[in-house]
């Protein structure tokens, strides 16, 4: 039986006056960086995941070719300043190492905010070289980034 992964909670890493608004926690699990959040989400949470997983990648770092796996319940909305915090995050994690080849968000069909969220986040990380799928289960998503983190996938 392997070790349990140590999994960070982003409250543990949000600084300054305002509590963050969600959750997220994380582990890696062999070449993937598993998340489950639960939203909706403000700009604190945003920047309190940016800490965890730095935290993450420098005391556990994944292999060269990884990928974050995202599950989220209940709600996935989340506000303008958020997105452009998650931007500035995709930024700086490009610079600090090699980004994830692949990011996949989990959400069943009951999560708010679902249809008209998953196109901006999708969008978000084409842009910054990320490929990226939207699933409604986590055994989908897991098949998906096998077969991208294959090193003949691109």
């Amino acid at each position: 039986m392997g070790a349990v992964p140590l999994k960070r909670d982003i409250h543990a890493f949000v600084r300054g006056p305002f509590h963050a608004h969600g959750q997220i926690e994380m582990w890696r699990e062999g070449p993937i960086i598993r998340l489950r959040g639960q939203g909706p989400f403000n700009r604190e949470a945003v920047q309190g995941l940016g800490r965890a997983m730095k935290d993450l990648l420098t005391s556990d770092p994944p292999p060269e070719r990884f990928g974050d796996i995202l599950t989220l319940s209940v709600s996935m909305v989340t506000s303008p300043e958020s997105m452009e915090e998650l931007e500035r995050f995709l930024q700086r994690m490009a610079q600090h190492r090699r980004p994830p080849v692949a990011v996949a968000y989990v959400a069943g069909p009951d999560v708010e905010g679902r249809d008209f969220m998953m196109p901006l986040f999708e969008t978000l990380y084409l842009k910054h070289g990320r490929r990226f799928g939207a699933f409604e289960t986590l055994e989908a998503a897991t098949a998906w980034m096998h077969q991208q983190l294959k090193p003949d996938a691109g």
